[in-house]
């Protein structure tokens, strides 16, 4: 099987999924679930904060390789 281009990562933190069909890894997932009590951050805090600290960065090379949208005219 070949290497794709998009990895398959969690939407909130970044980690690399190896479920294919997954959205979530499971640590995110159990936080979405999970009841919150009134003195902790709010869902939408803590989805915030873990979207700005991402777990991974992006690997220049990969998007190089791109065609632009001028290509195709």
């Amino acid at each position: 099987m070949g290497h794709t281009m998009e990895e398959n990562r969690c939407i909130i933190c970044g980690k690399k999924l190896h479920d294919p069909l997954a959205v979530y890894c499971a640590e995110c997932e159990y936080e979405l679930k999970r009841v919150r009590l009134a003195d902790e951050e709010s869902l939408e805090e803590w989805v915030d904060r873990m979207s700005e600290s991402r777990m991974y960065a992006h690997n220049d090379t990969e998007f190089e390789k791109i065609k632009t949208l001028d290509a195709w005219f």
